[in-house]
């Protein structure tokens, strides 16, 4: 019968069956096919992350100063906030165009211009043009979202599990730096100063990924790349469009209830202990801090349950136990709210990562004798991410009315709960039982 490709490492497809996750043949996994140099394509694939979350995350931390430089209102300020997950969602088939129209390369070259743009624009005038600035943020990084695990799957085909974790991790990694040297920065020089600087990093992507890309294409013979090519051709269209497949929706399931968790988290997580516990501005600070560093080690965790056990699924169930430790500890114990952020931390790190390796590892399944191809991991993560950063959208306003209407936490906080169950059943119906041999 069939099987699914593997999960955690990839499948490198008929043009190489021998590849293996583990051992020396994994090792080789980490070598781009085509220029030999890890480190570089590595490091491409590091500068993305840190720029398609960075610029997201300096923001927020010089709200204050936003509101009043541009006279404006909070709501006015939150919409800066609010736009780019919702672009993240709606649009995704827009990103998925680009994608498929001009090459996984050029959209990720793409992708790093667009946030260079958007950054300046967004520090450069008034409200109308951060408003402008932040929507040209929200359009490059869904690109961004869309090309990025295309582009591991094509360039690191035997280590998919390892470097979508290294690509998840510094999601977190560029949040946390971002928040912690905006306001800093921001203190001397103001806010327009302290949001701009961040375009330095994105100039130095820019470098590394051309670099990355030239001697990409300068590597291997031109028979070895109009093989590479041929190979490609061969695994597309896979005979069951992802979009028919059972498997896909329930992804779509499992990345929206993770999405919704992490952004009503992230939102609400300060104020509510400021109600219960009584804590000041600086104990919310550090639970949003232990919140988002700790998604590192679940990130990297991911890849380890995965070598060790071989199951996806007991990655998941990891995830949603870390998850559920966050509602049920602030309800029963929640003077160990520290323990409960990082344990949800880790989660939410791991979460996003299992959902990303699944996406692409169901793009990549084989039927009917055949493995899908880059298209079929492009189509199967635009639809995943698409519908999860669309019901992370909500997940503030859901939590926030629940507040509201019940007049306390407990109800938010079960709300929080349930989507946990649903990440739980979503995921382990959608995640595949085991890793395959690769096709």
């Amino acid at each position: 019968m069939p099987q699914p490709s593997r999960t955690g490492a990839g499948a490198s497809g008929p043009s190489s069956p021998s590849a293996r996750p583990s051992g020396p043949a994994g090792r080789a996994g980490l070598r781009s096919a085509a220029s030999g140099l890890p480190v570089l394509a590595l490091a491409a694939v590091v500068l993305v992350a840190l720029n398609v979350r960075g610029p997201l995350a300096a923001l927020p931390p010089v709200a204050a100063e936003v509101r009043a430089d541009l006279a404006v209102s909070a709501g006015a300020v939150g919409l800066l906030t609010t736009l780019p997950v919702l672009c993240f969602g709606a649009a995704t088939p827009f990103g998925s165009w680009v994608v498929a129209r001009w090459g996984v390369r050029t959209a990720v070259l793409a992708c790093l211009v667009g946030v260079l743009l958007g950054t300046l624009v967004r520090s450069a005038g008034g409200y109308p043009a951060a408003l402008a600035g932040t929507v040209v943020l929200g359009l490059a990084i869904t690109i961004g979202n869309i090309a990025v695990p295309v582009l591991v799957s094509e360039d690191f085909p035997s280590a998919v599990g390892l470097v979508t974790a290294l690509y998840a991790a510094s999601f977190n990694i560029g949040s946390a730096l971002t928040t912690a040297v905006t306001p800093l920065v921001a203190a001397p020089l103001g806010w327009r100063a302290a949001t701009a600087v961040w375009a330095v990093l994105v100039v130095v992507a820019v470098v590394v990924v051309l670099r990355a890309h030239r001697r990409r294409d300068e590597g291997g013979s031109g028979a070895d790349r109009a093989a590479a090519r041929a190979a490609r051709q061969q695994l597309a269209p896979h005979p069951v469009p992802v979009r028919r497949r059972a498997t896909t929706w329930l992804l779509v399931t499992a990345c929206a209830a993770q999405s919704f968790s992490y952004y009503g988290t992230t939102a609400w997580l300060p104020e509510l202990l400021a109600d219960r516990l009584g804590a000041g501005p600086e104990a919310a600070g550090v639970s949003a801090a232990v919140f988002q560093v700790s998604a590192v080690v679940g990130a990297f965790g991911v890849p380890a349950v995965l070598r060790t056990t071989g199951r996806p699924r007991i990655a998941l169930w990891l995830v949603c136990a870390g998850w559920a430790t966050l509602p049920l500890g602030l309800l029963l114990a929640p003077g160990l709210w520290w323990c409960w952020a990082a344990l949800a931390g880790a989660a939410q790190g791991g979460g996003i990562t299992v959902v990303l390796v699944a996406a692409v590892a169901r793009g990549r399944e084989v039927r009917a004798g055949r493995a899908g191809g880059p298209a079929d991991v492009r189509a199967a993560s635009a639809l995943v991410q698409g519908g999860g950063y669309l019901a992370g959208a909500l997940g503030p306003v859901v939590v926030g009315t629940a507040h509201d209407a019940s007049g306390g936490w407990t109800a938010p906080l079960l709300v929080l709960l349930t989507a946990v169950a649903v990440l739980l059943a979503a995921g382990t119906a959608g995640v595949p039982r085991r890793e395959a041999p690769a096709p």
